[in-house]
């Protein structure tokens, strides 16, 4: 295990079976999980990306308890899911005796490549919405439909966009409150935590995503520094 501490965040090269019970209770999650598809990228180029993601094979379903374990009581959990993997992952987080609620529609705005003449092109992806107790949302009732642009993949093949995850820290977070990613990748929602004035423990357990996560991590943290 290696961890990386920033002002504003700290980070685990690690397992996160292994890493989450060392961890504090957290303010909110926002994770964007394997999807448990086998995600093999075709069409886009990424420098040294490995055909399929590491440990996309099955959804890692065994992570929800672990995940609510570590989340406070009345804070919000967030999950990213794509359409045929999330009545698994609703399920995993009934079962961890969390609150299922309505679903976020993520309108990517174009669609990815499939079936060209046999299917319909999907345009749009989950988040799962829960909650440990009672959990009310700090800005209102907003829509669940969000249309923000989709990231072109660089550093990493299925990146998200930092306004998504933004939004859900916004939703349902205070200044100051810790936010938890143990599938942190690239960092996203940690850049998104510290450009919102919050903390931020991300997990990663691949080294080359770990290594970016914490030089986008202290990037951010350099440019936040200039507003405060």
């Amino acid at each position: 295990m290696r961890i990386e501490c920033f002002e504003n965040a700290k980070l685990y090269l690690g397992d996160c079976r292994e890493v989450l019970p060392l961890i504090g209770e957290v303010d909110e999650i926002v994770t964007d999980p394997p999807y448990g598809i086998g995600y093999i990228t075709n069409r886009r180029k990424v420098l040294e990306t490995p055909p399929m993601l590491a440990n996309d094979n099955t959804p890692p379903l065994w992570s929800v308890p672990l995940m609510v374990n570590r989340l406070k009581e009345n804070c919000g959990i967030y999950v990213c899911t794509r359409f045929d993997a999330a009545p698994l992952w609703q399920q995993a987080i009934v079962d961890s005796g969390a609150t299922l609620k309505t679903p976020i529609v993520w309108d990517k705005g174009n669609w990815t490549s499939g079936d060209l003449r046999g299917d319909y092109g999907n345009q749009c992806e989950l988040i799962l919405f829960a909650h440990k107790g009672r959990h009310l949302l700090k800005n209102g009732r907003p829509s669940n439909l969000w249309k923000i642009p989709r990231e072109r993949a660089g550093e990493h093949p299925t990146p998200k966009p930092v306004a998504l995850m933004r939004n859900c820290i916004l939703n349902s977070s205070e200044r100051g409150d810790w936010i938890l990613d143990p599938f942190m990748g690239s960092g996203t929602t940690g850049v998104a935590a510290v450009q919102s004035g919050r903390k931020f423990v991300g997990i990663e357990i691949e080294a080359r995503y770990f290594d970016i996560a914490c030089r986008r991590i202290e990037e951010t943290e350099k440019q936040t520094s200039f507003f405060v």
